[in-house]
């Protein structure tokens, strides 16, 4: 019994590489963000108070973080659920091809009793 769907397979892992990427690229844009509030704060003596300010900078990295995880969640998940379905498929068949066999071999070797023994006359 071979693998099936391939296709499948596939996808189910490009979505969960894919899950990785996004999520590493959702850290990265949310670190940089958080370092361009903090470094441009100092340099162009923006007050924490101001639009833009650290404060903004690390809301807008606390969302895009919370994002990037949904979004990594979300897709890791669907790439596992592609895995949950492949698995139930070929363990159906594999208890379908076992269970025939077994069906299969009952039919032909059926139980049968011992033969009696020939009476002995005497005469």
């Amino acid at each position: 019994m071979g693998k099936r769907f391939t296709a499948l397979r596939v996808t189910g892992t490009i979505l969960k590489v894919l899950a990785w990427v996004v999520l590493l690229l959702g850290l990265f844009a949310a670190t940089v963000i958080l370092i361009m509030a903090l470094t441009l704060e100092n340099q162009l003596g923006i007050t924490s108070l101001e639009v833009g300010g650290p404060l903004a900078g690390i809301a807008a990295f606390v969302v895009i973080l919370v994002i990037a995880l949904l979004q990594f969640l979300f897709l890791y998940a669907l790439g596992e659920s592609i895995y949950v379905v492949l698995s139930l498929e070929e363990n159906s068949r594999r208890t379908a091809y076992f269970s025939q066999q077994l069906f299969n071999a009952s039919q032909s070797a059926p139980f049968a009793s011992a033969p009696a023994p020939a009476p002995d006359y005497e005469e």
